[in-house]
């Protein structure tokens, strides 16, 4: 019996669905709108409207936008339980960073993320699926501007933080940032409570001011005051390319 199962009319979000499951590890199946949805299955996945049509708590409303948080979120439900006393977020900083979680000592997930403001909204998503008795996020401290901004939102969000001395944790390739998020979430760090200074190196604005220049195809570099706004968080680079293009239009 499978274990979820995809039951829409969307064709589009049908379609979307079945090729995320399919590398989910999860068993899962394809149910007609005009069929009950099976006794052993444990959720089913449906346009919201669809859900909401129904007086089924395994119904589980998405779009395609969420296809993997939703995915995400039935993995913890399924896997990790609801009975977790302790979940240990790791954190590795950078442009994308690696996120892993240990629930009660267990590995129970890891990710990377495309952005550093996605890795904070999907912490708190996996605490609103898994509830558990505690948690603390443990963030690497090898790109201090990202770790600082990190370690702010989740205090602001009422997380507890710890910074962790990151030189031990990278195995293998310096990008296998996932590998790196797993041995941070496992290791104590020195546990913040005030809010951390964000003071970008001159580097990190070098770096910032490279990748504009790829993102415009070589067209134009951003300001250092721009780099620095990307930098701490105030604008994303897109924002950043964007604005200077409109500067420079005037």
């Amino acid at each position: 019996m499978s274990e979820v199962a995809v039951r829409t009319d969307d064709f589009r979000l049908a379609y979307r669905l079945l090729n995320r499951l399919r590398v989910s590890g999860l068993q899962y199946s394809q149910i007609d709108t005009s069929h009950p949805v099976p006794i052993g299955v444990n959720y089913w996945i449906g346009s919201h409207a669809e859900v909401l049509l129904t007086d089924d708590g395994r119904g589980v409303g998405c779009d395609i936008e969420e296809i993997d948080s939703v995915i995400g979120s039935i993995i913890n439900r399924m896997y990790v339980g609801d009975q977790v006393q302790r979940i240990c977020f790791g954190i590795d900083p950078g442009p994308r960073p690696g996120l892993a979680w240990l629930a009660d000592g267990r590995p129970a997930g890891s990710m990377q993320l495309e952005s550093v403001d996605a890795v904070v909204d999907r912490i708190t998503e996996i605490l609103l699926d898994i509830s558990p008795a505690e948690s603390v996020v443990r963030i690497g401290d090898g790109v201090r501007t990202i770790s600082s901004r990190i370690a702010n939102v989740c205090l602001a969000r009422g997380l507890s933080v710890q910074l962790v001395d990151e030189h031990s944790t990278s195995k293998g390739s310096r990008h296998d940032h996932i590998s790196a998020a797993r041995t941070i979430s496992s290791l104590e760090g020195i546990p913040i409570t005030q809010r951390l200074q964000v003071t970008p190196s001159k580097g990190e604005v070098r770096e910032i001011q490279r990748r504009s220049r790829r993102i415009s195809e070589g067209r134009l570099t951003i300001p250092a005051n721009l780099a620095r706004s990307v930098a701490v968080g105030r604008l994303t680079l897109t924002e950043a390319v964007n604005l200077h293009i409109g500067n420079l239009d005037r």
